[in-house]
């Protein structure tokens, strides 16, 4: 089986601009989740599907310093980047998460793995979510994928990679796992300062390496600081 990890990144978002290489203790809120990712998953590549816009040309950059694999695809189609890197790297899965997450648990894409097969068509943790936001992972069958890009034509569709699958949850074969109570009110994602600033301060926190925390204990540093 061919799988490997797809984080999709861009600099331009409208609420948090750069926050992908935003720093958080002097390394960048990208870094965190390679790391994360990579640690828990340690022969699985990890590919940066960013665009060819000139905001992300920083992302290509830090990935060639850091020896990153990466794809620079169109902006605003990011569903087309998915479907070329599927393409130049023969995959029959793809774990999809976002670079806005520098604290997923990498367990939890080894928990996903676990349970991949051929009959299913995407499994995830956010149908319904009961993880905090920032820790969904979602694995699609690439065959699966490729046969419905074409159909793929709404602005949501073509920036929401998965939202097909969900806005048509009758035709497939959807295989979701939930956490053991509903932890969904829970951000652990980056989408405002607000959050940036929320997440450094669990992050000053860590006494040993971030990779190392279970969520359990993410979980209990969120209500503490």
């Amino acid at each position: 089986m061919n799988i490997a990890t797809i984080i999709q990144a861009r600099m331009s978002s409208s609420r948090l601009p750069n926050k992908v290489l935003k720093l958080i203790n002097g390394k960048p809120i990208l870094e965190y989740l390679v790391d994360q990712i990579s640690y828990k998953n340690i022969d699985m590549p990890i590919i940066i599907a960013t665009s060819d816009d000139e905001k992300d040309r920083k992302i290509i950059n830090y990935c060639k310093s850091h020896g990153l694999k990466f794809y620079a695809g169109n902006l605003s189609n990011v569903a087309s980047r998915f479907y070329d890197i599927i393409q130049i790297y023969n995959l029959d899965f793809f774990v999809r998460v976002c670079a806005d997450s520098p604290l997923l648990d990498g367990k939890l894409v080894n928990k996903a793995i676990l349970q991949i097969n051929n009959d299913t068509d995407i499994i995830t943790n956010v149908m319904p979510r009961t993880f905090p936001k920032g820790q969904g992972v979602e694995i699609v069958n690439c065959k699966t994928y490729s046969s419905i890009f074409p159909k793929l034509s709404s602005k949501n569709h073509l920036e929401h990679v998965t939202s097909y699958f969900y806005a048509n949850q009758k035709i497939f074969n959807i295989l979701n796992f939930s956490y053991d109570h509903d932890v969904s009110e829970i951000n652990l994602s980056i989408d405002t300062e607000k959050d940036y600033d929320k997440l450094s301060q669990i992050i000053s926190c860590f006494k040993k390496k971030h990779y190392k925390y279970s969520l359990e204990e993410v979980i209990q540093l969120y209500y503490k600081v």
